[in-house]
């Protein structure tokens, strides 16, 4: 089934003292951008989106690049998550993909199979669900049928959160804990 990935990397890292977190490396040596890419390759995703912002578009883009994503601009992303979520997702729709991966770029370390049990269960479902130790977490697969009301998601009120909880979202039961694990400040960074 033709995909995407739609990988949000506009944020300033503010909690990590102002950097670029799709440039940090992973203990595997791969920047976070790497790792995702390589990841959503390895199940069949045609395409890559990365949404990018001050101040690091310029380098968040060239990476990109060279990993042949395309890249989206979000000249505000002060405004929110959902801003970028928005942006990512009205390019999403151009591409005539059935299927999408929600990934903020955090969380670097989800594994393949996790991908592969989410495209196995998502059936008839608008969305399927990683969820680990009880928690949900990224990235969510998310069916076409849900790309016009994320591109609208900013005007919700908890932007994304408001269309998953109205749509028909299963939940998978995973043991991954890269998909709830999110690099925010320097102690989630020292322990992934």
């Amino acid at each position: 089934m033709s995909s995407v990935a739609v990988i949000l990397a506009a944020g300033a890292g503010s909690r990590l003292g102002g950097v670029a977190k799709a440039l940090l490396l992973t203990r595997r040596g791969a920047s976070f951008l790497d790792a995702i890419v390589h990841t959503v390759r390895a199940v069949g995703t045609e395409h890559v989106i990365v949404v990018v912002g001050p101040p690091f578009s310029a380098e968040v883009a060239a990476h990109a690049g060279t990993l042949g994503a395309a890249i989206v601009e979000n000249p505000a992303p002060e405004r929110g998550m959902a801003s970028s979520l928005a942006l990512g997702f009205a390019a999403a729709t151009e591409l005539g993909v059935a299927e999408a991966w929600l990934w903020p770029v955090d969380h670097p370390e989800v594994k393949v199979e996790t991908l592969e049990a989410l495209r196995a269960a998502i059936g008839n479902h608008a969305a399927a669900r990683p969820v680990c130790a009880g928690r949900g977490g990224h990235p969510p697969l998310i069916r076409r049928a849900l790309f016009a009301e994320l591109a609208a998601c900013e005007e919700e009120p908890e932007g994304a959160r408001s269309v998953l909880a109205r749509a028909d979202v299963i939940d998978v039961n995973v043991e991954d804990r890269g998909t709830i694990r999110d690099i925010d400040t320097a102690n989630d960074l020292e322990m992934a």
